[in-house]
C-alpha cells in the first residue's frame, strides 16, 4: 500500500470517527462561547476603571476640565481623567502619535466654536461622548453643534475588518491548539493503551500514522473554523455591525493559511510527545513545553506585537515558527509587514513542520509500542534506530 493511501486511510478514519462524536459538536459550541468571551471580556474590563488621558491645546475654556470629569463620573464611578497642557497643536499631535494621550482638545477659550477633538486613529464611543457632551454643555445657549473629530491616521473599514479577522484568528489559533492538538495527543495515548496501534502499525508506517492523524483531525478543525467565520460574517451582515471591504477575501485567506500552519506545527509536536506516555496524566506533563510555548506566543502577539507591530521583537517573532502563526496575521492586519516577510515566514514554518514530521515520526515509532513508565526523548530516538 502506497504511503499516500496509508495517510489518507488514517485521516479518513479520524474524520469519520471524531466528526460524528458529540465531543466535536460540543467543542464547536465551546469555541463559539470562548470566541465571544475573547472579544467581550476586554470590552467589559475596559468599561470600568479606565483612565482617559486628555491633552488641552492652548488656553482652555473655563470649567472645561471639571465638566469632563463630571461627565466621566456619570458614565462610571471608577473612571478617571488626566489632563496635560500643550502650547500648540504640533506638540499635542506628537504626544498622540506616541500614545501619551488618548485625545487632544483644540477648543477656543471663548467657546466661539465647538472646536476639534484630535485623535491618533480613532476614539471609542464612550470617551467620544464624554468629550463631545462636555463641550456642548459648556456652549449652552449656542447652536448644539458637536466638535469635529479629526484623526491623524484614520482607520478605514478595511483596516478595522482586517484587524478583527486577525484577532479572531489568534483566538481561534489558541483554542485550536488546546482543542484539536490535544485530540491528537489523547488519540495517541488511547491507541497505545488499547494496543490498537500495534495492529495499525502492521500495515502503516509510524510516520504515516502520525501524519494521517494530524491531517484528519485538522480537517475537522478547518471545517469548524470556516463554520465560525461564516456564522460571524452572516450575523454581522444581518445586524449591520460590520461593513465588509474588498479585502475581506484576502483577510480570510490569511486567517485560514496560518490557522492550518499553526495547528499542524503544534499538533505534530503534541502527537509524538504523547507517544512517550502510557497514561493521559503523563502525556499532559510531557506536552507542557509545547503548551507553554503556545501561551508565550499568544501573549507576545496580543500584548507586545499589537503595541509595536513594526518593532524589532515583532520582526524576530515573524520568523520563529511557533510564534509566526499568531504574529504574521496581526502585522498584516496592521499593514506593517512586507510580502516577502510573509512568504519567507511561510517557508520557514513549512520547513519546521517537515522537520517535526521527520523527527517526530522517529520518536513516535520508537515510543508508541513501548509500555510502562514515560519514556525519555533520547530513549525513544534510540529505540527507533534498532
Amino acid at each position: 500500500m502506497s504511503r499516500i493511501r496509508s495517510i489518507w486511510l488514517v485521516a479518513r478514519r479520524e474524520i469519520l470517527e471524531r466528526g460524528r462524536s458529540r465531543g466535536y459538536l460540543l467543542s464547536l459550541v465551546v469555541t463559539l462561547v470562548l470566541l465571544g468571551a475573547g472579544f467581550g471580556i476586554p470590552i467589559l474590563l475596559g468599561s470600568g476603571g479606565q483612565t482617559l488621558k486628555v491633552g488641552i491645546i492652548g488656553e482652555a475654556p473655563a470649567q472645561l476640565e471639571p465638566t469632563i470629569e463630571s461627565a466621566a463620573a456619570a458614565y462610571s464611578e471608577d473612571a478617571t481623567v488626566t489632563f496635560t497642557d500643550y502650547p500648540d497643536r504640533p506638540t499635542a499631535e506628537a504626544a498622540l502619535t506616541k500614545g501619551d494621550i488618548d485625545a487632544a482638545l483644540d477648543v477656543p477659550a471663548d467657546l466661539s466654536s465647538p472646536g476639534e477633538i484630535v485623535v491618533h486613529e480613532d476614539l471609542d464611543d464612550t470617551p467620544r461622548a464624554i468629550l463631545s457632551g462636555s463641550i456642548i454643555a459648556l456652549r449652552a445657549g449656542e447652536a448644539i453643534t458637536p466638535p469635529t473629530v479629526t484623526a491623524l491616521d484614520p482607520q478605514s473599514d478595511e483596516d478595522r475588518t482586517a484587524f478583527l479577522f486577525a484577532n479572531a484568528g489568534i483566538i481561534l489559533m489558541f483554542i485550536g491548539i488546546f482543542t484539536y492538538g490535544f485530540w491528537v495527543l489523547g488519540g495517541v495515548v488511547e491507541e497505545k493503551q488499547s494496543r490498537v496501534v500495534e495492529v495499525v502499525l502492521s500495515t502503516v508506517r509510524a510516520r504515516d500514522l502520525l501524519i494521517g492523524k494530524v491531517l484528519g483531525i485538522g480537517v475537522l478543525g478547518l471545517v469548524q473554523l470556516l463554520a465560525l467565520v461564516s456564522v460571524g460574517l452572516l450575523v454581522s451582515q444581518l445586524t449591520g455591525r460590520l461593513a465588509l471591504p474588498p479585502t475581506t477575501g484576502s483577510a480570510i485567506a490569511m486567517l485560514v493559511v496560518w490557522f492550518v500552519l499553526g495547528y499542524v506545527l503544534y499538533s505534530t509536536a503534541l502527537g509524538f510527545l504523547g507517544a512517550l506516555a502510557s497514561r493521559m496524566e503523563e502525556a499532559s506533563n510531557a506536552s507542557t513545553p509545547v503548551t507553554m510555548v503556545a501561551m508565550l506566543s499568544y501573549f507576545a502577539a496580543i500584548l507586545l506585537v499589537t503595541n509595536e507591530p513594526d518593532g524589532l521583537l515583532a520582526h524576530v517573532l515573524t520568523f520563529i515558527p511557533p510564534s509566526a502563526p499568531m504574529v504574521v496575521p496581526l502585522r498584516a492586519a496592521l499593514g506593517t509587514i512586507e510580502p516577502w516577510e510573509i512568504l519567507l515566514s511561510v517557508l520557514v514554518t513549512l520547513a519546521a513542520i517537515w522537520g517535526l514530521f521527520v523527527l517526530g515520526g522517529r520518536i513516535y515509532s520508537g515510543a508508541v509500542l513501548q509500555t510502562g513508565s514515560r519514556m525519555k526523548l533520547r530513549d525513544a530516538w534510540r529505540a527507533a534506530g534498532r
